[in-house]
């Protein structure tokens, strides 16, 4: 992909650039629209039918408290609960006086609500005889699920869905299985004493006249659960049906938000969005749910977003061409530099490119000829150099020779001396041309800690052979760092500045010792060099790590100082510049008592 985009002409990765420029909003916005688009119409959709949900509730309560209103009424009236406790036969003109009197005042409680559909009582005393369409027997009941929860609950409310308005006597078939709700309560006079139970009815239809009416919201449906999870819906409406979504789908959607009192959510089947919008009625232990299919709503925002990314690639296209040529006679002029270019790569080079004008290309014309100029110039000079390099390799030749010759005066020297006997001689010439073959065999820039370890052991050697044997070394290297790479002559020069100014004063009253110690700390190494000579003050200390880090317009000045620190100045310099700038030296000293130099190099 890489090598594609570098093939590419300048015009083409403009134009390529200018289009992933322009075409990144504009597929940002066109997302972002689009979905501010959804969002805001599901949250019309939710509001518009959440406050459909809230009118139909308004009517729902409105039925209870009439439902209620009713049972109460019933419960209360005292020539109609005495009537059901009696404990006697009752005779024709007492008959005639409770269906007069009671039972009429209780049937025009029907009468004056037209959406009640049924009010009855359900008792099981012999006594009282059965009167349509108000008393009747418990036996008629007996089969029915809710008559023990009724009896159980004690006096206590209780809501049941019917499937459809059964006929107690069973007079005729149903044409119309019209579903309804029922208030049943257990009439009890005087207390725990069971003497019924009275049952206020109403058609769904009447209950729930939103969802049973004729005028529904295209594509949506309005339905209920039950305590017991049964669904009750408008026959009428073939929504659910149409969509092929069952009540059990529904039911496995709802189960998540089953504990709240208003939910909305939204879910697929078969590839279509559906927003459900969800409310409990407590009264009843029921949920009303108001099922909305947003296909529609998903084609207009998708034709909307298709229409805005066909207008986009359209304006980019037209775009790109009037920028492709615009472009590519900006360009003009670069092509004709760049064509000047190959001449002079093929050998041309004095060919010329001729560009006028004060914009970027004519500048760079200008400097490109000037640079040609510094080119046929450099050429020139490098051919006179070619001699004087092959005088330079013949004096290194002959260096090379020179130094070969002196290891070899040495190695005879060596010989004679122990010929004769004399071993400390002939010892400090061996360690005189180890050191030099370390000084001048520098093929490389880094060399092991041992090695640099064993110079420092050459230097010491030769050392006491003027000092009459009074310095002494001690290494301490743990096994892992003998192989360590460190800079080469990085240690030396701060065990001879250690010999030359701290240990040479007091080697005529005692012995000059200095220890070499490597430890790992965290991520990094510290090389310790340590004297017992004679310290420094703190002024002293202070002026040495200003010469250890002064800059190159002092470099003269420190060297006509007799203080030192040219050596240690050096060591660091070559330290940052192969490591970085937290690595170097570091200096520590007390007075009459020791010298420690620090030397931190990366792990």
């Amino acid at each position: 992909m890489k090598d594609k985009i570098e093939q590419l002409s300048l015009p083409n990765k403009l134009i390529s650039l200018y289009v992933i420029i322009f075409m990144i909003p504009a597929i940002t916005f066109t997302i972002y629209y689009s979905n501010q688009l959804y969002e805001n119409a599901i949250n019309d959709i939710t509001n518009k039918n959440e406050s459909l949900l809230e009118i139909e509730n308004i009517h729902i309560r409105n039925n209870i408290e009439s439902m209620r209103r009713t049972a109460q009424l019933v419960t209360s009236d005292h020539e109609f609960i005495d009537y059901i406790e009696t404990r006697n036969e009752t005779n024709v003109n007492e008959l005639i006086d409770f269906k007069m009197n009671a039972f009429s005042n209780v049937a025009k409680l029907q009468q004056n609500n037209p959406t009640i559909q049924h009010i009855r009582i359900y008792t099981n005393n012999p006594y009282v005889t059965e009167m349509w369409p108000l008393i009747f027997s418990e036996n008629r009941i007996s089969s029915v699920t809710w008559m023990d929860e009724v009896i159980e609950r004690n006096g206590v409310e209780y809501w049941a869905f019917a499937a459809n308005d059964k006929d107690l006597l069973e007079r005729y078939e149903l044409s119309n299985n019209d579903p309804r709700i029922s208030l049943l309560r257990e009439i009890e006079y005087p207390k725990d004493e069971h003497l019924g139970i009275v049952e206020i009815s109403m058609l769904l239809k009447n209950f729930f006249p939103k969802m049973f009416s004729n005028i529904q919201e295209e594509k949506s449906e309005l339905i209920v659960f039950d305590s017991t999870m049964n669904l009750f819906q408008n026959k009428k409406n073939t929504f659910l049906e149409e969509q092929n979504i069952d009540s059990a789908l529904i039911l496995d959607q709802l189960s998540h938000f089953y504990q709240k009192e208003k939910a909305t959510f939204q879910f697929h089947h078969q590839d279509i969005p559906y927003l459900v919008v969800s409310t409990y009625i407590e009264d009843i232990d029921s949920h009303m749910l108001n099922l909305i299919s947003l296909e529609d709503i998903y084609a207009q925002i998708k034709q909307t977003r298709n229409f805005i990314v066909g207008g986009t690639l359209f304006l980019v296209i037209i775009l790109s061409i009037i920028t492709y040529l615009l472009i590519s006679l900006l360009l003009k002029k670069m092509y004709k530099l760049i064509d000047t270019m190959e001449r002079v790569k093929r050998g041309e080079f004095s060919a010329s490119v001729d560009i006028s004008g004060q914009g970027e290309f004519a500048k760079l014309a200008y400097h490109f000829k000037e640079m040609l100029s510094k080119i046929n110039g450099l050429i020139a000079e490098t051919v006179n150099k070619q001699a004087a390099t092959k005088e330079a390799e013949l004096k290194a030749l002959k260096t090379q020779i020179d130094s070969h010759f002196l290891y070899n005066t040495l190695e005879n020297i060596k010989m004679m001396a122990e010929i004769e006997g004399k071993y400390d001689i002939s010892d400090s010439l061996t360690s005189l041309g180890e050191m030099m073959r370390y000084n001048l065999r520098w093929k490389h820039d880094f060399v092991t800690l041992t090695e640099e370890i064993a110079h420092i052991q050459n230097y010491i050697d030769i050392m006491n052979l003027r000092l009459d044997h009074r310095l002494k070394v001690n290494i301490n290297v743990p096994l892992e760092l003998k192989d360590q790479q460190i800079l080469k002559m990085s240690l030396q020069p701060i065990v001879e500045n250690a010999v030359k100014h701290g240990l040479t004063p007091i080697l005529s009253t005692e012995m000059g010792i200095i220890e070499i110690n490597a430890s790992v700390k965290k991520e990094w190494i510290e090389i310790e060099v340590v004297d017992n000579g004679i310290g420094m003050s703190k002024d002293a200390i202070k002026e040495l790590t200003d010469k250890i880090g002064a800059n190159q317009e002092q470099v003269k000045d420190l060297q006509q100082s007799k203080s030192g620190g040219i050596g240690l100045k050096n060591v660091n310099e070559r330290i940052q510049l192969h490591y970085g700038s937290e690595y170097g030296l570091q200096i520590e000293s007390k007075e009459e008592s020791y010298t420690k130099v620090a030397v931190l190099l990366p792990y």
